[in-house]
């Protein structure tokens, strides 16, 4: 265990909530794997929360402690085999692949370039690159196809009809807009808007649906349309004990200059940016967060 806290498990509540945790997961192991000290250094860099899921999502953490311990001298070979598990369990969408694939390519020309590794691990490490550039090729792939669409549709479906039966009940009305964006960031609808250029006709569809979905909810839920910030950002009455550590690691991969309205909604900061006004509308809230999720991010 390398938190006093509980590991998170594949059965933890915040998973029920959060279904893109494990893709971020996924993303932030593979660029942990640091091939010049020739061991996994991602535990000591990252945040609680992501150990906690280390230690939850490699299995049992006391066995992979100790496979971590016994396989110190191969600990590239440990890693990649613990990554190649986790990619073909656990990452289901592209921004995920895509972003593991990336880390893979330059661990590769990096081991390239070094003398002293095994040829098992050069073969390991160009075997996970060879499955990666396929799933990559389907997506792509299939991200052409007329039918994504209806997939995009179905996505945006899901998360607000979740939004609806009260999943995001265990954050504030900011947060929980912040967590339907980071829903659809990582699936199918995130992908859509990667694949098209900013301005294409349906890829603007879509992002307004959402943003008038998203601004009709968080109306009926303030019952007022202009109301102070802080009512935004007003607790729940009910919550996960994991729901703050869970927003703040999905909002790790933002920065306060660029992202302001991200940082307030999850709680981040004492006090507010001058880019975030004291009183604002539903939706001015939403399309700030949409820009910042997927224009700025």
């Amino acid at each position: 265990m390398t938190d006093t806290a509980q590991a998170i498990t594949r059965d933890s509540e915040i998973y029920k909530v959060l279904t893109c945790l494990p893709e971020k997961f996924i993303v932030d192991f593979a660029n942990g794997i640091d091939v010049t000290q020739d061991h996994l250094r991602v535990q000591h860099a990252r945040s609680s929360f992501f150990n906690r899921c280390y230690d939850g999502l490699t299995g049992s953490a006391s066995r992979r402690q100790g496979e971590i311990n016994a396989n110190l001298a191969q600990g590239l070979e440990a890693s990649l085999q613990w990554l190649t598990e986790l990619t073909e369990s656990l990452a289901q969408s592209n921004l995920a692949i895509a972003r593991v694939n990336e880390r893979v390519s330059g661990l590769n020309q990096h081991v390239a370039r070094l003398a002293n590794y095994a040829a098992h691990t050069r073969t390991q490490l160009e075997r996970l690159a060879e499955q990666l550039h396929a799933r990559c090729s389907t997506i792509e792939a299939e991200l052409g196809r007329i039918g994504f669409e209806q997939r995009v549709g179905q996505h945006i479906d899901s998360v607000f009809a979740r939004w609806e039966a009260g999943r995001f009940d265990v954050f504030s009305p900011a947060g929980r807009c912040f967590a339907a964006l980071e829903e659809l960031r990582w699936g199918a609808f995130g992908d859509y808007c990667r694949a098209h250029l900013p301005g294409h006709r349906q890829q603007q569809q879509f992002l307004g649906l959402v943003i008038d979905r998203a601004t009709a909810l968080l109306q009926r839920e303030s019952g007022n349309q202009r109301v102070e910030t802080r009512q935004w950002l007003a607790a729940p009455a009910r919550s996960l004990l994991d729901a703050p550590a869970a927003l703040a690691y999905l909002a790790e991969d933002y920065n306060t200059i660029q992202h302001p309205f991200v940082q307030t909604s999850c709680g981040q900061l004492a006090s507010l940016p001058v880019q975030v006004p004291a009183i604002m509308r539903a939706g001015r809230l939403v399309e700030a967060l949409s820009d910042e999720v997927f224009v700025a991010a």
